[in-house]
């Protein structure tokens, strides 16, 4: 028995399993979802991919950064806060338990904040076991299920491309994926999803929209700089600085492409 189905057995509660995780390096800085009966009001995943909805939270949230605010970089960072709720406990689950949340839009529900921002993940249980280790099945519910309707429902409301979403959702699925590839009792976990967004074209012939979200460039300095792809766009709002990543920052381009943004 490997260690990925050791543990939860061990636990004996799925849900269990997976917060135990939360409660350890290297993952006990990051939220965990919530499970089972709450307390607090909330919405169905589906809910967000009603354009009535959507639209009423989105012009909720960009009317916190001032009059006038750009919706489409409002609508960026908003995208953030949900894609980093769903995809980490969902690809933890996945990459160091074997297990498939259930994170279907109408099963799946979030916690909104004050300014319409998602806030919390709250999941009925801990899910099933992987119906496949396939990396063109084992991540189908989370990227194809819910985060491609959404990110078409964002795309639509907002008018910024379908890529800024992809890349936004991207940067969290690499990060855990290197996360979880160093965990002290799982070593190398993230490897099948480090695999899936190095492949350009998948199995069924559809371009990966996650391939390679983020680069590791070497701009002199001891170890390689973790540098996104594309800009998420939360320049276009006062007072904002560019994100660490941000493929924008003059010291984030390779020394040929400064001298040549100069000419």
């Amino acid at each position: 028995m490997t260690a990925m189905m050791e543990y939860p057995a061990r636990l004996g509660d799925p849900a269990e399993a997976l917060l135990a995780l939360y409660r350890q390096p290297p993952l006990d800085s990051l939220r965990p979802p919530g499970f089972g009966t709450h307390e607090v009001e909330t919405l169905t995943a589906a809910a967000l991919l009603d354009q009535e909805t959507l639209h009423g939270l989105l012009q909720r949230f960009t009317a916190t950064f001032g009059e006038g605010a750009d919706q489409k970089a409002a609508t960026s960072i908003w995208s953030k806060y949900l894609f980093s709720l769903v995809s980490i406990p969902t690809l933890v689950a996945n990459l160091l338990l074997g297990r498939a949340l259930p994170v279907r839009p109408e099963a799946l529900r979030v916690e909104l904040g004050e300014r319409g921002e998602v806030m919390r993940l709250w999941l009925r249980d801990g899910g099933q076991p992987l119906a496949s280790l396939a990396s063109d099945e084992r991540f189908t519910t989370l990227f194809d299920d819910l985060c491609a309707p959404v990110i078409g429902v964002l795309a639509a409301e907002s008018g910024l491309s379908p890529k800024v979403f992809w890349s936004n959702l991207g940067h969290y699925v690499e990060y855990i994926a290197k996360t979880c590839s160093r965990h002290p009792r799982f070593p190398g976990a993230g490897e099948p999803l480090l695999r899936f967004l190095d492949t350009r074209i998948l199995p069924d012939g559809r371009r990966n929209p996650l391939y390679q979200p983020v680069r590791y460039l070497d701009l002199g300095g001891e170890a390689p700089k973790r540098v996104r792809r594309l800009c998420c766009v939360k320049y276009r709002l006062p007072d904002e600085a560019l994100c660490g990543g941000c493929p924008l920052k003059p010291e984030n381009r390779p020394a040929n492409r400064r001298r040549e943004g100069c000419r």
